[in-house]
């Protein structure tokens, strides 16, 4: 799956409660209320682990481009986050929200992460239609659907949901990135219009068989380790490939399969070998650079 660590700093106070704070640092303690010594023209703010329920008032700063709110007790968001309409950046990861509310103004909002929450349903988002990165792991999430107007969209995380197919998401054509692992899909579909794809992460879900993939010609990685897969046709036409792994699988036969179909691809790491003993996994190793002609010490370090 796939979260970015970006070198966002916020307001700093200290555990007294001094007003002294500098731009672009971090609010160190709990008396976050406190703010009357940070200039309105702030632009990042960070109150990550402050495990607080309520949001304080931000309302005067006008100018503020991230905010953190990660690791706090937030059920809902209230409407002092409204009223920030130049937010670029917005954390909301491990909180308590149910469901995704008060943000339909924020439209300036590039980056959202909500992963690690307790929705249920993905809604609210069509204004924000400069958004690019969308985080969403580890939710309640039955159903993909609410991302209308979000054509800009170019990376989407899902995984860890309960989602059982893969829908709606065919008007996303600048998405470059797909993160859906650990859910509950049986069949790759809805995503021929994706032409922009490089990044395809399926692990551990139910697919028996790979479908769907003809028109991803900018694929670089595709995922779809730990599930059911017992061949590897259909991507024979994938000639971008980079990255393969289909670890922990069912596939047969993986070197008669490579010689036969695989032989013009060039695919530079190829993490397939089925759950076999630690005896024959070492045999592939061996066979696998034999025949791709790596160096022995660069796939050791795969399969370690």
């Amino acid at each position: 799956m796939d979260q970015n660590n970006q070198d966002n700093s916020g307001v700093e106070s200290e555990i007294n409660g001094s007003a002294e704070a500098e731009s672009n640092t971090n609010i160190q303690s709990r008396n976050i209320f406190d703010l009357s010594g940070v200039p309105n023209t702030e632009t990042s703010i960070d109150l990550n682990q402050m495990r607080v329920d309520t949001i304080p008032d931000l309302s005067r700063f006008k100018d503020l481009k991230f905010l953190g709110l990660r690791q706090n007790l937030l059920a809902s968001l209230n409407t002092n986050i409204s009223l920030l309409i130049n937010l670029t950046e917005l954390e909301l990861y491990d909180n308590q929200l149910t469901e995704i509310q008060g943000i339909e103004n924020l439209i300036n909002l590039e980056i959202l992460d909500l992963s690690y929450n307790r929705i249920g349903k993905i809604k609210g988002l069509s204004t924000l239609s400069k958004l690019r990165k969308l985080f969403l792991i580890n939710n309640k999430i039955e159903q993909i659907e609410g991302l209308e107007g979000l054509i800009l969209l170019e990376l989407l995380e899902l995984g860890d949901n309960k989602i059982k197919e893969i829908s709606n998401l065919n008007h996303l054509i600048n998405l470059e990135e797909l993160f859906l692992g650990k859910n509950k899909i049986k069949k790759i579909e809805g995503i021929n219009s994706l032409v922009k794809l490089r990044v395809l992460s399926l692990p551990a879900n139910r697919l028996t068989k790979l479908e769907g993939l003809e028109n991803l010609m900018e694929l670089e990685e595709l995922h779809i380790n730990d599930q059911g897969i017992e061949s590897l046709n259909g991507i024979e036409n994938q000639v971008n490939l980079q990255l393969l792994d289909a670890a922990a699988n069912s596939i047969s036969d993986y070197l008669r399969h490579a010689i036969n179909e695989w032989q013009n691809m060039p695919v530079k790491e190829k993490l397939i070998w089925t759950k076999k003993s630690e005896k024959d996994k070492r045999r592939y190793q061996s066979e696998i650079v034999e025949y791709y002609k790596f160096k022995y010490q660069n796939v050791e370090e795969q399969f370690e």
